[in-house]
């Protein structure tokens, strides 16, 4: 009795079982309404116990847009919650490597379920991996989930639909000697075991060939339905039959959980929210699309309303183009730094399969009303020549919580009005640069060995170019190596101005802006052109921080009164004819 009272007292995850055992046989019993009219004069009632928190861990065939899992959380009562981290085109080991299972694990779940195998096996580069290694990253999922004091539950992988040639009605499943595996382990370290392997094939080969179509979603390359059938994802239907069979085996594998497991779904044929977008990127090709360019390809030309695209996580590299054909082309990454649309080449390096008009340049966007949100853009060519990580053309771009990495010029932004918020832009030499009328709106803007912020060549006519609104600047000095280990542009000080005239009517403001100690006292460059002095329009109002220095600034920038400041709002700068407001 002693040590009952103390495991209650001491293990959270029991603490939470026998709450929810208590919780479903009230229910059950008929108790619920009485003990709450009984309860409800009572204003110091004990609060609502613990939700038990159980985390899927797995590869596509577990995600909710393709697997079991929005279908696994239809059979879990109000008792328990359900997080799925599962992603597509993840193994053993690259769902490891990319931190996704450190991610998971500070979410501190009861319960981990993890399901891994179909991209272990061989022809899947940067995912495949042996039978040892395999093995290894189970163990240490297991280990590592009770080392917080969890309870992790190993399953099976679900089975591809391989129909066996020579036994009609079989499925001879390649899948098989990594289900065996998960099984000894399950075995041979006391782990509760969902054989969703052996359960599937047996539910599969009792339909027949003919009736699993009804569960697999159509083949689509590239937004093209080839006709066939998808023999490894679900669809609505398959999500919750194949559902069904791990909740079956888990309550078998962990009773304790019976209680809130439902023996009928909430909803039969649930809808995940992928549903909601025109488009869905991803390389495993579980959505509509396995590369961006493909997607854009299937939007309508001059659309009147959004065509939103979800890319989900993954490095999509190549060059990217939206023509300007296509209008109002929405990109919505699923995570911020692992949904990357990378480039790695230069405009001195050849640039194979690039439009010629585009070199070393990973995005162009040329169509009206673009819209980005959490999406990083990249160009990993260094710090050796122009490398550009997104170049924008279109009128009334929207870029939102994105990030835009490089070194020289990795931002381009063209003739027209753009509006960034929340971003996070990083490079050397004139890293943004352009002739538009661009603001960046609480953006960190990271200046990386120093170097030149901005290189505006704003036209004559035009009021007003770059404008930094409640920005943060920050500097690390650090070079770039290059691949030999050798550091380029080491021969000045690591500081950096806020920009200088790419063109003679360069016009840039910074307003309440936080300057680091990486900024010159100076504060702008005239390009080693003294006649630009006369001509150039740079300004700043309040800026703060060890960068802020106006005593010290170069006579021909200004600083603005708070009269002149009240100009630069967002709807005064890019209102323009048709009242624009993003």
């Amino acid at each position: 009795m002693k040590y009952f009272l103390h495991k209650m007292t001491t293990n959270a995850v029991f603490h939470r079982q026998l709450s929810a055992f208590c919780y479903g046989v009230l229910i059950c019993a008929g108790f619920w309404l009485p003990l709450t009219a009984s309860f409800a004069a009572d204003a110091t009632a004990a609060p609502a116990p613990a939700k038990i928190k159980i985390v899927l861990v797995g590869d596509s065939t577990v995600t909710d847009s393709a697997g079991w899992g929005l279908g696994f959380k239809q059979f879990l009562t109000g008792a328990a919650e359900c997080i799925n981290t599962a992603q597509g085109g993840r193994s053993s080991e690259s769902f490891r490597r990319e931190g996704r299972w450190t991610n998971a694990l500070a979410l501190k779940g009861d319960y981990y379920l993890v399901q891994f195998g179909h991209n272990n096996e061989p022809g899947k580069p940067g995912r495949s991996t042996d039978m040892p290694t395999f093995v290894s990253n189970m163990v240490s999922y297991v280990e590592e989930a009770r080392a917080i004091g969890a309870k992790p539950v190993l399953v099976t992988p679900l089975t591809r639909r391989q129909w066996d040639k020579d036994h009609p009605g079989k499925i001879k499943s390649s899948l098989a000697p990594y289900a065996e595996e998960v099984r000894k382990i399950a075995a041979e370290r006391h782990v509760p075991l969902v054989d969703l392997q052996a359960r599937s094939i047996e539910l599969c080969e009792s339909l027949g060939p003919e009736k699993c179509l009804e569960f697999s979603p159509p083949k689509v390359v590239d937004g093209t339905n080839t006709g066939g059938f998808d023999g490894t994802h679900l669809n609505e239907k398959g999500r919750v039959m194949f559902a069904r069979l791990v909740v079956e085996e888990l309550r078998k594998a962990a009773p304790e959980l019976s209680p809130v497991l439902r023996v009928e779904p909430v909803d039969a044929h649930p809808v995940a929210k992928e549903a909601k977008y025109d488009a869905v990127v991803s390389a495993d090709g579980s959505g509509t699309h396995t590369t961006v360019q493909a997607a854009i390809a299937a939007a309508p030309d001059d659309a009147a309303k959004p065509y939103t695209i979800l890319l989900k996580p993954g490095k999509y590299g190549g060059q990217i183009i939206v023509p300007k054909s296509k209008r109002n082309i929405r990109f919505v990454g699923e995570e911020l730094e692992n949904t990357v649309l990378t480039y790695g080449l230069n405009v001195n390096e050849p640039n194979p399969g690039a439009d010629p008009r585009y070199r070393g340049i990973g995005v162009v966007v040329e169509g009206d009303d673009f819209h980005a949100e959490n999406v990083t853009f990249q160009n990993t060519s260094g710090d050796h020549g122009q490398a550009l990580a997104l170049r924008l053309i279109g009128d009334r771009a929207v870029i939102n919580h994105c990030r835009l990495l490089g070194w020289q010029d990795t931002l381009r932004v063209d003739a027209a009005r753009q509006y960034f918020t929340n971003c996070y832009i990083e490079g050397r030499v004139d890293f943004i640069y352009g002739s538009a009328t661009t603001v960046f709106d609480h953006c960190e803007i990271h200046s990386k060995n120093g170097g030149h912020v901005t290189a505006a060549n704003t036209p004559q006519d035009r009021p007003m170019g770059f404008v930094f609104l409640d920005c943060k600047l920050t500097g690390d000095p650090k070079p770039w190596m290059s691949p030999e280990g050798t550091p380029a542009n080491t021969n000045s000080p690591p500081k950096a101005d806020l920009g200088r005239p790419w063109r003679a009517y360069a016009s840039v403001t910074y307003l309440n802006c936080e300057l680091g100690g990486h900024i010159k006292p100076e504060g702008w460059n005239n390009w080693r052109n003294p006649t630009n002095e006369l001509t150039a329009r740079y300004a700043e109002y309040h800026s703060t921080g060890p960068g802020a220095n106006p005593a010290a600034r170069v006579k021909w920038a200004k600083q603005l009164t708070d009269d002149e400041a009240k100009a630069f709002t967002v709807e005064k700068i890019l209102g323009g004819t048709d009242g624009w407001k993003p």
